[in-house]
């Protein structure tokens, strides 16, 4: 082990060893998209749905750090992570669409398109309100500052950003983006792609709890003043 891993090992064992087993699942995502039946990464399949429990999940989280913590830089945080959410939900639902029938059936499964819905073309625009709502809520609440000071204080989870940034080098495999002559080296891309896209969003979850449950250090004189009452 490295002086690094003992370091965080010894600062937040159960946090480092989550991210460890998370960047695990996503190395395993290739040799299990190859084992688990073709429908688990159908539109609105096992995995897709699992997708959505887990973004629910990071809603749940976030709403209630805004709503259990004082209104610090913490609870902002969490407020603006909230359409973030609410977001990529909506997208994993096709915006609803998963709820009415399929128009079809295709090789990669049931066929479901949001353009039936007829409050589709209102979805990019309250999208865009909602993150323009949540950086300006950021940006006024000081959430830039307390990230600097997190990172500062090595305390910001690298670790989640890489699995985050695997598992979107995974689902961009998954969707075939690659050269022809690797393309026969995925042949269940669909669920190559749900499963990398999960594992990134569990990393997503599992960021926020980190930057959410952070506390700065004490400073020195208080630390001293503390030591001094004591004795």
């Amino acid at each position: 082990m490295n002086p690094l891993s003992a370091y965080l090992d010894r600062a937040d064992p159960h946090r480092v060893s989550l991210q460890r087993f998370l960047l695990l699942c996503l190395f395993l995502c290739y040799p299990l998209s190859r084992m688990v039946p073709v429908d688990w990464g159908w539109e609105n399949g096992v995995v897709e749905n699992t997708q959505v429990v887990v973004l629910l999940a990071g809603l749940f989280f976030a709403c209630r750090g805004w709503l259990r913590h004082p209104k610090d830089a913490s609870s902002m945080l969490a407020l603006c992570a909230i359409p973030v959410w609410m977001i990529l939900a909506g997208r994993e639902l096709s915006w609803g669409s998963v709820f009415l029938p399929p128009l079809g059936f295709g090789p990669d499964g049931p066929i479901y398109s949001s353009k039936v819905l007829w409050y589709r073309p209102a979805v990019p625009v309250v999208a865009g309100l909602l993150v323009l709502a949540s950086l300006a809520i950021g940006w006024r609440s000081g959430v830039h500052r307390h990230l600097k000071n997190i990172v500062a204080n090595r305390a910001f989870p690298w670790m989640c950003v890489l699995i985050v940034l695997g598992a979107a080098l995974g689902s961009t495999i998954g969707e075939g983006h690659l050269p022809t002559f690797a393309r026969d080296l995925v042949d269940r891309s669909e669920v190559l792609e749900e499963m990398a896209e999960c594992v990134g969003y569990l990393a997503m979850v599992t960021a926020q709890g980190v930057l959410l449950r952070y506390k700065a250090p004490a400073k020195a004189g208080v630390r001293v003043a503390q030591a001094g009452a004591v004795d």
